[in-house]
């Protein structure tokens, strides 16, 4: 009988001891549970109205970075460009391409620094790139001058329905891509940066090398 008594409370505390481990694990995992979920706040509402809930946001986490604005990223001042009588190039600079306007006798031109064989260009990993209009009576309005690593340089001559030519650079390199805009005015040009991609790491790309 002895034996039997010793064997029932033996089996009444192994369940109590169970019991309350299970209990305190549930505790536990509920308070984890309930201290990882967001905190609501309760909006005071006028009288009658139901209580509105929010979630109140954890100010431990880092703020949220807002992306740059247009103006930010790309140039907000323009650049006046006025005629010159001198050549921003000598005899040494190679000429890539050019487009010439043969009612105004006008030619825009595009030069680099580097070297040519023939028809290839010998390219370094730097290069001065000049894009030049000659208005074909000894005046030269230099719209670009500049060094480019690691890149190359395009244009386009382009027409609005209203006549007016407006006239694209593009600077493309491998850290990122750059968008002029040359507009006439009654002075000469104006360049504006309407583009600019900031520093960013190329990895493909289909525009052809010269």
């Amino acid at each position: 009988m002895k034996k039997f008594l010793k064997v029932l409370l033996a089996i009444v505390l192994a369940v109590a001891l169970v019991g309350g481990g299970y209990y305190a694990g549930q505790r536990n995992g509920l308070s984890s549970i309930i201290s990882a979920m967001p905190k609501r706040t309760v909006e005071k509402q006028p009288d009658g109205e139901p209580a509105k809930e929010g979630i109140k946001p954890d100010e431990s986490l880092p703020p949220v970075l807002e992306a740059p604005s247009a103006d930010e990223v790309a140039g907000v001042e323009d650049r006046a460009i006025a005629l010159s009588d001198t050549s921003a190039v000598d005899e040494s600079w190679s000429q890539v391409s050019s487009s010439e306007n043969t009612e105004s006798g006008e030619t825009l031109t595009l030069y680099t620094s580097a070297e040519k064989d023939g028809d290839e260009f010998l390219w370094d990993d730097s290069n001065k790139w000049v894009l030049e209009l000659s208005d074909g009576k000894g005046g030269y309005y230099t719209l670009y001058d500049q060094r480019v690593t690691n890149g190359s340089v395009y244009f386009d001559v382009v027409e609005r329905d209203n006549g007016d030519k407006l006239v694209y650079l593009y600077t493309i390199t491998g850290a990122g891509v750059s968008v002029n805009q040359y507009t006439r005015t009654d002075t000469g040009f104006t360049e504006k940066n309407v583009f600019n991609s900031g520093a960013v790491n190329r990895t493909f790309t289909s525009v052809p090398q010269y």
